[in-house]
């Protein structure tokens, strides 16, 4: 049976719209999964020991603070820990991405590094120069409104913002693609109602095209490495960034390549079943001719 030039256009168009859907798919879920999640961002500043490193940077802020009033840096025994401090970093973290007020007890922090200064004035005998009481209180409310700060990341709020939206967009555009591609392949299926090695042949010009489509971008970023260029302070700031996108990148990748494979399991089964109509169809057309033969020699007989 010849192939219908009409056919043939309906199934490459519909093969390109499939295409389409497809890298639209991918890409959509490698947005959501590699970077529009709280585990992507909570995953990146575990890796690079965020927050360790910010307690350290903390603690010397803390000590430059307190230095020029006399105080030693022991008036922070016991008030502030790396736990404690990635505890209340990401309950604030969470609030920022989901547009909440974030609180937190300060209270407690207060009363000890209060207590803790008191005992140090009083043990090394120092002489305030006005109301120890009052002294006392700026220096605490000062590192506690540090701490606050340090424990905030920027542009956290924006980031949230653009998560939402993108976590609202994407069950109507998934789905939306979903149903356009199950029209699709359900076209090229009815345009090939006896060749399905055709169907599989079609799906996987489809998947192929997707799997490049959603591959290049992340095979760009990882050969550029663009993205470290960025310039932001401190260090640990910048290893979190860049750890963040090379954590997403590597996602859209993942799916790229489950995407290439599925193109060669349709390009492997569309081989198997040409082989295997070909197959039947000379067996068929052998054991035609055999029957036709005998004939003729009955007649002649």
């Amino acid at each position: 049976m010849k192939k219908s030039p009409a056919r043939t256009i309906i199934c490459l168009l519909a093969s390109m719209l499939l295409s389409i859907f497809v890298s639209v798919l991918a890409i959509m879920l490698s947005v959501e999964l590699g970077f529009a999640t709280n585990n992507s961002l909570t995953s990146a500043l575990d890796e690079v020991k965020y927050y360790e490193r910010l307690y350290n940077d903390f603690m010397d802020k803390c000590e430059s603070i307190v230095i020029p009033d006399g105080l030693g840096p022991e008036v922070f025994d016991g008030v502030f820990s790396v736990e404690q401090l990635k505890s209340d970093g990401n309950a604030y973290l969470n609030a920022q991405l989901n547009s909440t007020v974030y609180k937190t007890n300060l209270d407690w922090y207060k009363e000890q590094l209060t207590t803790n200064i008191k005992e140090y004035v009083d043990e090394k005998q120092l002489v305030a120069d006005g109301d120890e009481d009052e002294i006392i209180e700026d220096i605490v409310e000062n590192i506690m409104d540090y701490y606050i700060k340090m424990i905030s990341i920027p542009y956290a709020s924006t980031i949230g913002s653009i998560f939402r939206t993108i976590s609202a967009l994407f069950p109507y555009v998934f789905f939306s693609m979903l149903v356009f591609a199950m029209i699709t392949i359900w076209i090229i299926n009815k345009q090939n109602p006896h060749k399905k090695n055709r169907v599989f042949r079609y799906l996987a010009y489809a998947t192929t095209s997707g799997a490049i489509t959603t591959l290049i971008p992340p095979i760009y970023c990882l050969y550029t490495k663009f993205y470290t260029k960025i310039q932001v302070y401190p260090e640990y700031l910048y290893d979190f960034i860049v750890r963040y996108i090379e954590n997403g990148i590597k996602i859209m990748l993942l799916i790229g390549m489950i995407l290439f494979l599925v193109s060669i399991v349709m390009i492997a089964l569309s081989t198997y079943l040409k082989h295997k109509y070909i197959h039947t169809r000379t067996y068929h057309h052998h054991h035609h001719r055999s029957g036709e033969r005998s004939g003729e020699e009955e007649s002649e007989a």
